[in-house]
């Protein structure tokens, strides 16, 4: 599912991030440390659980989501251990939607060492997934 503009636009405005300028290419990637942390984690979370989201909305917060939850699972940042259970859940909960990014992040066929750090726990989750 390709992100928009105006998706980019307002979930920025919305939680109060840069937006970047017209030489940022993935708004996602590149956004600075400080809204990588455990506590705007748990923002980008209640932000995705809004009613009313749409699709593509979901889909940039989950894809952030997953970014900023790989870097703090890096860090083994203790603290975040409950947030992050929380993005895979709404992951789970939301699977069909997010596929593509499942699929990813699980690195299917690569060897542990040359994984991001989540991955391990995407593997997880598609196995139990695929039980279901």
């Amino acid at each position: 599912m390709r992100v928009t503009a105006n998706a980019i636009e307002k979930v920025c405005a919305e939680l109060g991030l840069p937006k970047g300028d017209a030489f940022t290419q993935d708004v996602i990637y590149e956004l600075p440390e400080i809204y990588r942390t455990t506590l705007w984690l748990e923002k980008y979370a209640d932000a995705y659980a809004k009613p009313g989201r749409s699709a593509v909305e979901k889909n940039l917060l989950m894809a952030l989501m997953l970014d900023v939850a790989n870097d703090l699972v890096a860090q083994a940042d203790a603290e975040s251990d409950r947030v992050v259970e929380r993005v895979l859940d709404f992951l789970a909960a939301h699977r069909d939607q997010h596929e593509h990014l499942i699929d990813y992040w699980a690195l299917t066929g690569e060897a542990p060492e040359d994984c991001f750090a989540l991955t391990e726990r995407i593997r997880r989750l598609q196995s139990v997934l695929k039980e279901r």
